[in-house]
């Protein structure tokens, strides 16, 4: 029960690698509130936690979205009393050669998969610095730390997000709120379902010196310990989970 009456908040909670970490932190004790654009989607989420003992709430909401995020902080906060934890988990994914890249992907890329961080962050931060205490988790990707062909707009955007988290959490620390990220590797969730055909798949987890692509399970494990007391020592830093795939040099047969 690593996070016994802790409140964590984790956007696109409905699904993949973000309702395993909803799933994950409410077996540890916490009490999770999903935000995640798909209403449905959402409750039944939470329905299926709370089925299972776990405490959960669902809002359906845009992470883009100001002020729908400002309410859903405020709400959380009324039902649940605190939070503790801002999980970012909104992301989304285009890709293109670069020079087929439009400024529409890069102007969307960087709106869902930026300032969807910023937006919920900054409605979370005025309350964690009140109580001097938090943590916030965001999560770029691989894609943050290697070059790779076919997006480079997406690439930029999660190494953008690394570029915020180191500053976040040198801003934030004064008030004992740690920020960090995970950098997955391909992860067996609807989006690479989506955007991915099995043939790519199978490319993706020969690459990988550990045989395989990550399940939403692994990267819930590493979130857990982001987020609880285990490490609270440890602030703006990157943790990879990504099998191994960005220390080869070549591609694994």
């Amino acid at each position: 029960m690593k996070l016994r009456d802790r409140v964590a908040i984790i956007t696109g909670g409905a699904s993949g690698m973000g309702f395993a970490m909803a799933s994950k932190f409410a077996s540890e004790g916490a009490k999770v509130a999903i935000i995640d654009i798909a209403e449905d989607k959402a409750e039944e989420a939470a329905q299926k936690i709370r089925s299972e003992g776990g405490d959960a709430l669902a809002f359906q909401g845009d992470v883009t979205s100001r002020g729908r995020i400002e309410e859903i902080v405020s709400e959380v906060i009324r039902k649940f009393g605190k939070i503790d934890i801002l999980v970012n988990n909104v992301g989304i994914y285009r890709g293109k050669p670069f020079w087929e890249e439009s400024l529409d992907i890069w102007e969307l890329l960087f709106r869902v998969n930026v300032l969807g961080i910023v937006i919920p962050s900054q409605a979370v931060v005025p309350h964690m610095m009140e109580r001097r205490s938090g943590v916030i988790l965001n999560i770029s990707s691989k894609a943050a730390i290697v070059g790779e062909p076919g997006h480079a707009a997406y690439s930029a955007s999660k190494g953008a997000v690394l570029s915020l988290t180191r500053a976040m959490a040198v801003e934030l620390a004064p008030y004992n709120i740690r920020v960090n990220a995970i950098c997955p590797g391909p992860t067996e969730t609807p989006l690479l379902f989506a955007t991915t055909t099995e043939e790519d798949r199978k490319r993706m987890a020969s690459r990988c010196i550990l045989g395989r692509l990550a399940k939403p399970e692994d990267i819930a494990n590493a979130a857990l310990y982001l987020v609880s007391d285990d490490s609270n020592y440890v602030t703006g830093q990157a943790l990879i989970v990504d099998g191994g795939m960005t220390i080869t040099a070549v591609e694994r047969f």
